[in-house]
């Protein structure tokens, strides 16, 4: 068992000289959140990953939303993953993020959740997870957060040390309403990192989308100091409620919901190769 041990710290260490040394890209965070539960994070985030991994880049998938409830769906009840290991052992500094990497649908990686609600995760956790997740250059262009709809510290920290932010939002006033609150809330100061906003469950062929958006932009651009860029609307599509990933083949291709997640990606995927260029 020391031995083993030995060879896991020599490998790390030699990975990390090796990577210092090639200058490894760090991967570009972005962090997805809704204003409340019920508006489509989680299945927004799944969809959208997966059609990133379509286009050529390299996904991991990160459930941080460390409030779950029965009441909805998991990251790993989605994708069928029943894990030993999960976010709760990287938080709690038992494994390290390398060692709960699990395979997901279309060639993503994914990261499950914590099982029980952690209330209580301090700073310096989500810190190590965060530097952690910086140094998956090697495995992964992307890491996407899928921090929930409970507004906390733990989200504050992700959100605000994301490259990218998505908030998910549906055409319900109340959901409406609290998408702003969230925004508000998460971003106590003007943003530095892009803002882009999705409305979700919309009635096909309306204007609602754009009603919705132009709401939520207007306010945060006179309250908030900051404005936000948006993402195709979602239309609602039965076929994809209640859905399990299935990963042998994509589930409903040509709905329109499939191509405005699609559209979505290949926003993002520009914006990476943009920056990706920049740099």
């Amino acid at each position: 068992m020391r031995d083993q041990a030995s060879k896991l710290r020599k490998l790390v260490l030699d990975t990390a000289r090796e990577d210092h040394v090639t200058k490894i890209r760090a991967p570009r965070l972005i962090a997805i959140a809704g204003g409340r539960c019920g508006v489509g994070v989680t299945t927004f985030a799944i969809k959208l990953s997966t059609a990133l991994s379509e286009r050529g880049l390299r996904v991991l998938l990160v459930d941080t939303d460390l409030h779950p409830s029965a009441e909805h769906a998991s990251l790993a009840d989605y994708c069928q993953i029943a894990p030993t290991d999960t976010l709760a052992d990287v938080l709690n500094f038992r494994r390290d993020i390398h060692e709960v990497v699990h395979s997901g649908p279309g060639a993503i990686q994914i990261i499950p959740g914590c099982p029980v609600a952690q209330p209580a995760v301090s700073s310096t956790a989500l810190d190590r997870l965060l530097n952690q997740c910086r140094a998956m250059g090697r495995h992964a262009d992307l890491v996407i957060f899928d921090v929930g709809s409970h507004v906390d510290t733990s989200m504050q920290q992700c959100w605000q040390q994301a490259d990218e932010l998505v908030m998910v939002t549906t055409p319900h006033p109340t959901a409406i309403m609290d998408a702003y609150a969230t925004l508000k809330n998460v971003t106590p100061t003007a943003a530095q990192q892009p803002i882009y906003c999705t409305v979700n469950q919309i009635t096909p062929n309306t204007e609602e989308s754009t009603t919705v958006f132009e709401r939520l932009d207007r306010s945060c651009r006179r309250f908030l100091q900051f404005g936000m860029q948006p993402l195709p609307a979602i239309p609602r599509a039965p076929e994809l409620q209640n859905w399990k990933v299935d990963p042998t083949r994509p589930h409903a291709p040509d709905c329109p919901a499939t191509i405005a997640l699609r559209l979505s990606a290949e926003i993002l995927a520009t914006s990476h190769r943009t920056r990706h260029e920049a740099a």
